[in-house]
């Protein structure tokens, strides 16, 4: 092993002395570039960690929102079911409390969905199609619906928020010119003409 100490030597001429001071100026100096380097260094690693923590929060919460869509989302089935039911209950059976109470768990299960923070998605008929909202799954013929707009709304979208849970789904207009325009194609189609 070998010493790098300096050797002791005799005390200081005067030529010697700036010398002396020059490097322990170098080395004050070096000590202070150093110490401005770890600062820097610390302070990057804090920004980092703060943006990592930042990070890991974000991601957490999509996480959490994706999980509590997919739970809801299996509940909405049912509630469709509801609907269903009740748009086909006759007249006749509407007066027994056996349906009341039916009612009764379909108006709790849309307010449990309603503080879980699920609204319907808002459609009307004549409305605009939004492929982000909405689902088109076939036209049908509404002279009093323009054509490509909303003719009616088979089953509810909901959202979670600003999050799509499921899109509505409805049916388009083929437009006033629709029942015209098959019935002129047929005539033309026809027979032999005159």
């Amino acid at each position: 092993m070998t010493d790098e100490r300096e050797p002791i030597t005799a005390a200081p001429t005067p030529d010697a002395a700036p010398t002396a001071n020059g490097s322990q100026e170098a080395e004050l100096e070096k000590e202070r570039a150093a110490a401005t380097d770890y600062m820097q260094r610390w302070q990057r690693s804090q920004a980092d960690f703060a943006n990592f923590r930042r990070r890991a929060q974000q991601e957490q919460e999509l996480q959490q929102k994706a999980h509590r869509a997919q739970a809801l989302a299996i509940i909405l089935p049912a509630l469709d079911t509801l609907e269903r039911a009740f748009a086909t209950v006759p007249a006749t059976l509407r007066g027994y409390s056996w349906i009341d109470g039916v009612a009764l768990a379909q108006l709790q299960l849309e307010g449990a969905l309603q503080n879980a923070g699920v609204a319907p998605v808002e459609v009307e008929v004549g409305a605009e199609f939004d492929p982000r909202r909405h689902e088109a799954i076939g036209e049908v013929a509404a002279p009093e619906v323009p054509n490509g707009r909303i003719a009616t709304v088979i089953q509810r979208g909901y959202l979670l928020g600003d999050l799509l849970l499921r899109p509505a789904l409805v049916q388009l207009s083929r437009g006033p010119d629709a029942t015209t325009t098959e019935t002129g194609a047929e005539d033309s189609a026809g027979g032999p003409g005159p």
